[in-house]
């Protein structure tokens, strides 16, 4: 069995299970059959600038790092906040009822990635590529910069790339962040979350053609921070040639934060608000507070690290 197959039935097996132990009962039988081959599957992955798609195969990297990608949602998604109340039931929640899906420890979700040669992001300071905004407690001060002020889940690096970001609360200034905007606007390339609507490419397909989505690559080197390697470049006009209402700022946001972060220039655009194209941002020259020259954690560091 190809190893997408693998992720993909482990989902299921853990948004069907109604015992008392996910980990014990699916997870870790999973990993014992499966853990070796879905790794080797993913590590051309795991350097930036290696595997490309030149053509599509069915159950290729990309879409064995969706599949475990959504394993990751569902074994998450109880770790994080309700909606607030009155907040209208996202559609993929209709679609896949996860407030019945099972609970896990932090410490066996991690245990499991490891197992899939993934590691946490460790300690750093707040910076949207390792960062996902769970809430945010609006500082007084406008210009007062982003500081994290707790974590929800661990985030996972998987060599150079970006498996999947830490879930944390912040304070910030509404300069930077306004709350009841990057904390509930809707999430972009993302499956699921518990406390706000998320949009992938998978929702409106069917029960297989959902499965060709593809996951999406934010890559970490010593000089940069690469996101949405296998996106074309930003442009200013959309896929059917018109003018795109966000200003490109408001695009770049969106890649980083894979969600508004502010009032739009243009209000009117927010129902279609989406993000623009392939980005790379240059790290800061001098490391901030818990951050190494190089990455987050060991994980980070894998092979052509240096560039």
């Amino acid at each position: 069995m190809i190893p997408a197959l693998r992720a993909r039935r482990l989902f299921h097996a853990v948004e069907g299970y109604q015992g008392a132990d996910v980990f014990l009962a699916i997870v870790e039988p999973w990993l014992d059959e499966h853990a070796d081959a879905v790794r080797v599957a993913l590590a051309p992955l795991a350097a930036f600038g290696g595997w490309m798609r030149t053509q599509y195969e069915f159950g290729d990297p990309l879409e064995t790092a969706y599949a475990l990608s959504r394993v990751s949602d569902a074994l998450i998604y109880t770790f994080q906040p309700l909606s607030p109340p009155g907040s209208d039931i996202p559609w993929a929640h209709d679609i896949h009822q996860p407030e019945c899906w099972p609970q896990i420890t932090r410490d066996q979700y991690l245990a499991a990635f490891a197992r899939l040669g993934m590691a946490p992001i460790g300690d750093v300071a707040f910076e949207p590529f390792f960062h996902e905004v769970v809430h945010v407690e609006q500082d007084e001060h406008p210009e007062a910069a982003v500081e994290i002020t707790g974590t929800v889940w661990p985030g996972l690096m998987f060599g150079e790339m970006l498996f999947s970001r830490t879930g944390v609360t912040v304070r910030a200034g509404a300069r930077h962040l306004v709350a009841g905007i990057a904390d509930q606007s809707p999430l972009h390339e993302v499956f699921m979350r518990r406390n706000r609507e998320t949009f992938d490419g998978s929702l409106a397909w069917g029960s297989n053609s959902q499965w060709n989505t593809s996951f999406r690559r934010d890559y970490l080197t010593d000089a940069a921070y690469h996101f949405a390697v296998d996106e074309d470049p930003d442009s200013d006009r959309d896929v059917l040639g018109r003018p795109r209402r966000l200003t490109p700022a408001e695009r770049s946001d969106l890649v980083r934060y894979r969600c508004l972060t502010r009032p739009l220039q243009d209000p009117g655009a927010r129902n279609s608000a989406c993000p623009g194209g392939r980005l790379t941002l240059p790290r800061p020259a001098s490391p901030t507070a818990g951050d190494s020259p190089r990455s987050p954690g060991s994980a980070t560091a894998g092979p052509n690290a240096h560039r």
